[in-house]
């Protein structure tokens, strides 16, 4: 409940003293419970020698601390539910008092049990229901200190359900907003492979006069397992058998492996950062395909968008990769793996060559998997499709989400689109129109929910920002909260990736665990997916006039014109990225801390900002969770592996530029926790701070 008491500390002192003495009595009100103002004064006269004055003078500084909430149920933490405000005064400064609540080297909180004086929290901790006093200090030179008492009570918690905690919504009600359909958002704009239906691609296997496959049958057989194959028949996944489990049936991946096509040079006459070449090649394969083998394009054009949906090449090169990779020497961009687009002609009637994947023969296989008694074995290696479907998401319009400056990983490491490991998040399957949110919608202030295995069922939370709500897109910020469980797509890297698991130049583990993660426990995101347009007057003939660019709540796949209001909109365009060079304010088009898709690790340490966030990779201490949910085994319970329990805002503010406001200057009034969990459900209490 609301209330106007303050609760301040005085530190009174000579005028000719540099140093603050600050004190609280512990033994005041404090103890006893009361809320009456708590104060003390202290004084000291001065006695410097170079006073001209002989009269005493003194100066006052002092913390003001007023609660917004005496009373917080059970599930949030001080900061979060009793909303303190801790003004420091200096009477030298009349009419400058600070708000220093949140001045995060100098206002420091301790939180204390009252009941049980052993137990001490910080103030963006769960707090079980119980009697408290925070004790609050501030550097100002020397420290002042100030207390204040609490009460956490259990609360009325609701079950919560449809229109009662949240409300969920269908994929088909976010239809419009497909990835397919945003050409400015898509990565590499349009025309690009859709992520939804009967999808036929070409493979197309590509050879230069000097790198000949030795054996054409074989190598067809190798790439009809890692693009078309079941589960059943590959040590991991194909590319069609992946993304089936990933879009919860909403992609079917199908095709045709092609004869290989001859470049009619060697490579080694090609320029290493001439990645032209790639294109240039695409588009003589396409054509040699329509006239030498007589392919109809039509079957491979399943929007009808006068493209081929999907071109995947992969070639066979006597070239190293790029450095960077394990044990390569050359530097260059053109042997490698990446996603581009062909400039064929736009033809529904003989459609052309635009979205392509070009990639490494010597990547579609590794030695990861021989030990497998599934699949074809080529020289002691096993099809390892990863790649390929990191690529194929590009194709259908994803981003990566590692940064290409190389200086942070503001995804965490762990999803197919940072470090080509496990499942694709929430946020990516919403653009994808492959999956349906339940949001946090305000209708209860107090409630529990049970979220089934991301993986397996697709369910998860957006929780939205608290004071404009959703816009009903994927395109705005917001939080994702997904119950990650190594099944599935998750469930082999689940026990470590060996290509991420390469040693450092020291002998360490230079990439953690290499994996997704071995146990089940909350993911977190915090996404900020906001698009830029331009909004303007028209005149009464429809012609613009003028407009104001920024961040828009209505994104729209193309401009659109309201002739009814006079007004016009642009077609929405991303301007977030998780490379920071890349990501762009949208009113200023300067460069802003704003990540696309950012981790929240339950520590509150954003340790991703940095170049060692490699060695927490798959690191269980990532994911929130209940430390009593254990695994059993013949030496009993193993240690906890969770980094926390709770997401509160004041703890989790490191991972926000705008300190305790999100990227939009919003507020996000709510904090949950994780109340159990099993194997494939978590029950997550929310508690909304308003």
């Amino acid at each position: 409940m609301k209330n106007g008491k303050k609760y301040s500390l005085v530190a009174l002192m000579g005028l000719a003293l540099v140093t603050l003495i600050g004190c609280v009595n512990n033994n005041s009100s404090i103890d006893n419970g009361s809320s009456n103002t708590s104060e003390e004064t202290t004084s000291s006269e001065e006695t410097s020698s170079s006073s001209e004055s002989s009269d005493t003078g003194s100066t006052t500084k002092r913390l003001l601390v007023t609660l917004g909430k005496e009373t917080i149920p059970e599930g949030t933490s001080f900061y979060d539910g009793c909303q303190p405000s801790v003004i420091y005064q200096d009477d030298e400064k009349p009419g400058k008092d600070q708000e220093v609540k949140d001045f995060k080297f100098k206002t420091k909180y301790t939180i204390q049990d009252k009941n049980d004086s052993s137990k001490t929290y910080n103030a963006g901790d769960y707090l079980p229901a119980s009697s408290y006093v925070a004790q609050i200090e501030y550097n100002a030179g020397k420290r002042l200190r100030a207390s204040v008492n609490f009460e956490v009570i259990k609360g009325n918690v609701e079950n919560g359900e449809e229109n009662k905690g949240y409300k969920t919504y269908s994929a088909a009600e976010l239809e419009k907003y497909s990835i397919s359909k945003f050409n400015g958002i898509a990565t590499l704009d349009g025309h690009g492979m859709p992520s939804v239906g009967e999808v036929k691609i070409l493979v197309i296997p590509v050879e230069f006069t000097n790198t000949k496959f030795t054996d054409v049958e074989q190598t067809k057989a190798i790439l009809n397992e890692a693009f078309f194959a079941s589960s059943d028949e590959t040590p991991w996944e194909s590319l069609s058998s992946y993304y089936e489990k990933a879009s919860f049936g909403k992609l079917h991946i199908s095709g045709m492996v092609t004869d290989p096509y001859t470049y009619d040079k060697a490579d080694t006459e090609i320029d290493d950062s001439n990645t032209n070449i790639s294109r240039e090649i695409a588009l003589k394969a396409v054509n040699w395909l329509k006239n030498e083998k007589g392919m109809d394009m039509r079957d491979y054009d399943a929007d009808k968008d006068g493209y081929i949906d999907g071109i995947e090449i992969v070639y066979n090169t006597s070239h190293l990769t790029p450095s960077g990779a394990s044990g390569t020497t050359s530097d260059n961009s053109t042997w490698w793996n990446y996603t581009t687009n062909a400039a064929g002609a736009a033809n529904v009637n003989n459609p052309g060559a635009r979205r392509m994947f070009w990639s490494r023969w010597d990547y579609v296989t590794n030695s990861y998997y021989s030990q497998s008694n599934k699949g074809i074995s080529l020289n002691g290696k096993k099809v390892d499709a990863h790649t390929i479907i990191h690529e194929t998401g590009h194709m259908m319009g994803a981003p990566d989400y590692y940064s290409y400056d190389k200086t942070e990983g503001p995804a965490g490491c762990v999803d197919m689109m940072d470090n080509n490991v496990g499942d694709h998040n929430a946020y990516t399957k919403m653009f994808y129109n492959w999956l349906g949110p339940k949001v946090v919608d305000g209708s209860s202030s107090n409630f529990t929910v049970t979220l089934n295995s991301y993986t397996d069922t697709g369910e998860f939370l957006l929780v939205p920002k608290s004071s404009t709500g959703w816009n009903g897109s994927p395109y705005d910020e917001y939080l994702i909260v997904e119950y990650y469980t190594p099944t599935g797509v998750n469930e082999m890297d689940s026990t470590g990736y060996p290509e991420w698991q390469q040693a450092s130049s020291t002998g360490s583990n230079a990439y953690g665990h290499g994996g997704t993660y071995e146990k089940p426990g909350v993911q977190v995101f915090h996404v900020d997916a906001r698009a830029q347009s331009t909004k303007g007057k028209l005149t009464s003939a429809g012609k613009k006039e003028g407009g104001v660019v920024g961040y828009t709540d209505t994104p729209k796949a193309s401009e659109t014109k309201d002739m009814d209001n006079l007004t016009y909109e642009t077609e929405a365009k991303r301007v977030h990225d998780n490379t920071p060079s890349r990501s762009k304010d949208a009113v200023t088009g300067s460069q802003t801390e704003n990540r696309e898709l950012q981790i929240i690790y339950p520590s509150g340490v954003n340790s991703t900002a940095s170049t060692t966030y490699y060695n927490s990779f798959g690191n269980m201490k990532n994911l929130f969770g209940d430390d009593s949910y254990r695994y059993k085994d013949e030496t009993g319970l193993e240690e906890g592996y969770y980094g926390g329990n709770m997401y509160s805002n004041f703890k989790m503010r490191d991972f926000f530029p705008n300190d305790l406001q999100w990227n939009d200057a919003s507020t996000n009034a709510w904090s949950f926790s994780v109340v159990s969990q099993t194997d494939s459900t978590v029950t997550l209490h929310f508690v909304n701070n308003k």
